[in-house]
């Protein structure tokens, strides 16, 4: 059975709504409207209305509109969070439900992994990372969240719009991702009339205005106060940075989305990446991106295990001394097998980058990140992500780096990329990471085969001379050359 109902939140909130207006509206829209388009600030707490909204929705009888509910995310730990937040609106109003399961779910080619929670009313809430063909024959509610990272977004609405015919709801819910997605596309479809959608918008300050921070005040124990507010908003204004239009004010950005696909990052995550224990001795290929003051000095080390690139480590100093850069570099040229190293030229990089070639010479490669090679090394870690040759850690952090880097349209209309500057900083461990990559896209793993050189059949007329001449006709000079082998 689920988790005991959350009794001390029931008792803190008293006679206050559990759900504050601006989730109430947007539920009641999606009440009104077979399809409904949200468009939302991060850090508002929306995705705990809508789990509300699917626990009501399975838990309800057939005869009270009850039906399944299907959520969709593109990483798998937004759809353990979604349940779990499920799990616990169940027990707070002691629906009689199932605990949290495992289950593999068949999209028609292929099982994939999702979280099930199945109540008395013989409905369930399915939890599961984005796919087209997921739902074609299903019916019930679909929350589409993050719409706009998913990679197929177009193509997984399309399936969910074919839950309609059977009574079927569709929430399609995000933070924008640039003025070229399909989400942003959709919303300016709905606002044209051009769809009969439902359209809700949600930014900081509406949620603000309808009680957000005084709900998470009432929540954690502290004391509210205008002023504290004001200290909690502009907080999150400076950590978003050049991005708190796009995050938190639902002003899409000019630039053309994020240049990797989220469900690409996504997929790449792996427990065993990060941990420079399981480093196997194999080729390595590193990544530095330098920075003094403002931004942060990061090295990253992939090591290539068959067709696949592991990140292993991943150093980031703050404000460091280029001295202790350049020893942090000669460690990590040491304790990795790194035959390529990678790193930005650009501005304050020369010195330390000629520093580096005259210490480890030609594994170094200095790099001047403008035009035609940023584009180049970025467009390597892109393959790399979207076929499947990359494992980095869960790590939210690198997860969200990586995200900052998106794509504008040049002057002549060519893709040139533009990365988003924040609290955390400007794309840094991304662009370490990348470096890495490209390092080992422009060198490849080249495999050593040994072939030995046999000498001819002993001729004692022939080798009866000294041992002077060895060298030149076989003898011990025959033998040092076989044992040096080749490259093939």
């Amino acid at each position: 059975m689920v988790a005991i109902p959350d009794t001390d939140l029931l008792d803190r909130l008293g006679d206050t709504p559990l759900l504050l207006p601006y989730q109430q509206r947007c539920l009641n829209t999606v009440s009104a409207h077979a399809v409904t388009v949200i468009e939302k600030s991060r850090r508002i707490g929306l995705t705990w209305g809508l789990a509300a909204l699917a626990v009501f929705t399975a838990a309800a009888r057939k005869s009270a509109a009850g039906q399944n509910v299907y959520y969709l995310a593109y990483e798998k730990e937004m759809t353990r969070e979604f349940i779990d937040v499920c799990a616990g609106w169940a027990g707070m109003f002691d629906h009689a439900a199932s605990a949290v399961e495992e289950t593999i779910f068949n999209d028609g080619s292929k099982d994939i992994l999702a979280f099930r929670i199945s109540f008395a009313s013989g409905f369930e809430i399915v939890a599961l990372s984005s796919s087209p063909r997921g739902l074609r024959g299903r019916q019930g509610l679909v929350i589409l969240d993050e719409a706009a990272f998913h990679d197929t977004m177009s193509e997984v609405l399309k399936a969910a719009l074919a839950l309609l015919m059977w009574g079927g709801k569709v929430v399609v819910v995000s933070t924008h991702d640039g003025v070229d997605n399909p989400f942003n596309q959709l919303i300016q479809e709905v606002k044209a009339g051009q769809k009969d959608y439902g359209l809700v918008r949600v930014t900081l300050d509406d949620a603000l205005a309808d009680g957000l921070y005084r709900r998470i005040c009432l929540v954690s124990g502290r004391a509210w106060s205008p002023e504290a507010e004001a200290a909690w908003r502009d907080g999150l204004v400076r950590q978003y940075g050049e991005g708190a239009d796009e995050e938190l004010f639902c002003v899409p950005s000019s630039a053309g989305g994020s240049w990797i696909a989220g469900a690409y990052i996504a997929a790449a995550a792996h427990p065993d990446a990060g941990r420079p224990d399981l480093y196997g001795g194999g080729l390595a290929y590193g990544g530095v991106d330098i920075a003094r003051r403002a931004d942060r000095w990061v090295g990253t080390v992939v090591e290539r295990v068959a067709s696949v690139l592991w990140l292993r480590a991943e150093i980031v100093l703050q404000d460091t001394p280029f001295r202790d850069q350049l020893a942090t570099v000669a460690g990590l040229m040491t304790e990795y097998r790194i035959i390529k190293l990678a790193a930005d030229q650009t501005g304050m990089g020369e010195m330390p980058v000629e520093e580096m070639i005259r210490a480890h010479g030609s594994r170094v490669e200095g790099v001047l990140m403008t035009g035609d090679r940023r584009l180049s090394v970025a467009s390597a870690a892109k393959d790399a992500f979207e076929q499947g040759l990359i494992r980095i850690p869960d790590d939210p952090g690198l997860m969200a780096d990586i995200r900052k880097i998106k794509r504008v349209a040049g002057p002549t209309g060519a893709p040139r990329l533009v990365a988003g500057r924040d609290a955390s900083g400007h794309a840094d461990r991304a662009w370490a990471l990348f470096l890495a990559i490209a390092a080992a896209h422009d060198a490849p793993y080249v495999p050593y085969s040994y072939e030995p050189v046999v000498p001819p059949p002993w001729n004692p007329a022939r080798d009866a001379d000294d041992d002077d001449d060895d060298d030149m006709r076989g003898g011990r000079g025959i033998g040092r050359r076989a044992r040096t082998g080749i490259l093939a």
